[in-house]
């Protein structure tokens, strides 16, 4: 295990100062703060190329709005599994910033998910030990930045994904309101936020109640997988389920546009029948 925190130390002497530890106004350590967790999931992070002349970076922001001094654990999960652990060392009242964190942090080049945990792994973790994230994947071209957020700081809700991609129980995982044609490109992935492999079935609807393509996500325990949608269509919906009976997974659908590299991602709706 690595430590993030030797590497910043002297990236502050090498790099801009963007990248070192910021001191912010003190708080209240008692405060309930909003958007503050003690573990968050950025469910895709690249540092590797595209498609259309891209290249895709992760900025990623981390801020500790406590009085506490504590441990964050950044665990990387590849399309293999697990990758490696660093450890990132909070100051109160302060923030880090990260303009290529898979590259800073890792030494990674890909594409993968990352958790961020001061609770439940590290020794003497602690739910008190809040902290807020902000990630977005970006690329930079001749007419600017182009960026997609990937988490808004409350830290990814992972979801319980039934048999079926198909709504036959009045339950559904869904993206609704899609579109993939000439102009825009759209890529669906999943982390599997479980030890055991997973079988994940994606489902993808044209908009006129037609199954226009159904795509198959092998990914292994604590793996992370992405796979383009070939099939053309307007106002779609994709629907997610999975083979085994249930699996926990942090889905997501990402449309790109095709001349500008400028992404939107959406986590789907989830519905839940009452219990009757």
């Amino acid at each position: 295990m690595k430590r993030i925190i030797a590497c910043l130390a002297l990236a502050c002497h090498a790099w801009v100062p963007g990248f070192c530890e910021t001191p912010i106004k003190p708080r209240d350590a008692h405060r309930a703060f909003r958007n503050a967790y003690p573990i968050h999931v950025v469910p895709t992070m690249a540092n590797s190329p595209g498609r259309f002349g891209a290249y895709f970076k992760t900025k990623v922001v981390i801020y500790n709005p406590t009085e506490f001094e504590y441990t964050i654990y950044a665990t990387l999960y590849g399309p293999k599994g697990e990758v490696e652990t660093r450890t990132i060392e909070m100051s109160p009242n302060r923030y880090w910033t990260w303009h290529n964190f898979l590259e800073q942090a890792f030494d990674y080049r890909g594409a993968g998910a990352v958790k961020f945990d001061s609770w439940f792994d590290p020794p003497g973790g602690s739910s008190d030990f809040d902290f807020s994230v902000y990630a977005e994947v970006y690329t930079e071209s001749p007419n600017g930045r182009y960026s997609t957020v990937v988490t808004d700081g409350e830290g990814a809700e992972d979801i319980n994904l039934g048999t079926s991609a198909i709504v036959d129980d009045g339950r559904f995982v869904v993206n609704a309101g899609v579109t993939s044609n000439a102009n825009q490109r759209i890529n669906v992935g999943v982390f599997n936020d479980e030890y055991s492999a997973k079988t994940y079935l994606v489902v993808v609807g044209d908009g006129q109640g037609n199954i226009a393509q159904t795509i198959t996500l092998e990914v292994p325990g604590f793996g992370w997988a992405q796979k383009p949608v070939s099939a053309r269509f307007e106002n779609g919906v994709i629907s997610w389920g999975c083979v085994q009976s249930y699996c926990d997974a942090y889905p997501w659908v990402v449309t790109v546009d095709n001349k500008s590299n400028d992404g939107s991602l959406a986590q789907p709706i989830v519905y839940d029948p009452p219990d009757e």
